[in-house]
């Protein structure tokens, strides 16, 4: 249940940690290690310049032109979304994407709704409806011993904020995700959540660029595993503008889908 408190926690702390349960991440999760372990030229077919818009396909360690991620992340994605017909990615994902794909993206939806109704904040919710899909950051973060340094301020992944209106965690997530969040004295301090069986959700830099920074984008980092032999597999949703939308942004008058992506990028 999402009420008004639900959303000046949001907006007072930065996060939101819901009160029902996180989703069964099994289909995906089997789907995507599947993949993973798929030969590198077989992974290399699905690249993100294979698709084109947004975050779509294949980034991994290393990767000099990825969007997704930074080239020493210690990470590799596999980005599905609603942008592409199902039959463009890879067959592993293909059952998830016909199956439960569409009753995940759903509740996600309904979180994010619920939120924008009692955020109350002028034209986006009407912008949602008409504009937003939704994308899955598929996270893999292979054992800490495979690699011979950290990525950048000594994380597992480095700290930025998403391009999303909302980046959700519909399958929780563990304690290693660390955001950036305002302490006692206004200081920034890096803080864990404890999200491993609830639903977690924060926005993004779409968000902040409506409200003109009233809302501002959740920075946040992967922290190194106290584990290096463990492996990591994480979800994130991302609710993101249909490609060749135009729409009234705030402040900066008519924009396209692919001008948002571009200020997004400029950010880095």
């Amino acid at each position: 249940m999402i009420d008004r408190q639900s959303a000046d926690h949001l907006k007072s702390r930065g996060y939101l940690v819901a009160s029902f349960a996180a989703l069964d991440r099994s289909e995906l999760l089997d789907a995507f290690r599947t993949f993973i372990h798929r030969s590198r030229d077989y992974q290399l077919h699905f690249l993100q310049k294979r698709f084109g818009y947004a975050y779509d396909g294949f980034s991994f360690y290393g990767q000099t032109d990825s969007s997704h991620q930074a080239e020493d992340d210690l990470i590799s994605t596999f980005v599905l979304s609603e942008f592409y017909p199902a039959d463009r990615y890879p067959e592993e994902f293909l059952g998830f994407l016909k199956g439960s794909w569409k009753e995940v993206v759903k509740t996600v939806r309904s979180l994010e709704t619920a939120l924008l109704t009692q955020l109350d904040i002028p034209g986006l919710l009407d912008f949602y409806h008409g504009n937003a899909g939704h994308m899955v950051s598929n996270n893999y973060y292979p054992p800490l011993q495979q690699f011979t340094s950290p990525a950048a301020g000594n994380t597992r992944l480095s700290a930025h904020p998403d391009a999303s209106l909302f980046t959700v965690f519909p399958f929780g997530i563990d304690e290693e995700l660390e955001l950036q969040v305002t302490g006692e004295d206004g200081e920034s301090v890096w803080q864990s959540v404890d999200a491993a069986d609830r639903v977690l959700v924060y926005p993004g830099y779409l968000m902040e660029m409506w409200t003109h920074g009233a809302i501002k984008a959740m920075n946040h980092r992967v922290r190194l595993s106290d584990n290096r032999a463990a492996e990591r597999f994480t979800f994130s949703f991302f609710s993101l503008p249909f490609p060749l939308r135009e729409f009234k942004m705030p402040g900066r008058g008519l924009m396209t889908s692919e001008a948002y992506f571009e200020a997004y990028g400029a950010l880095f």
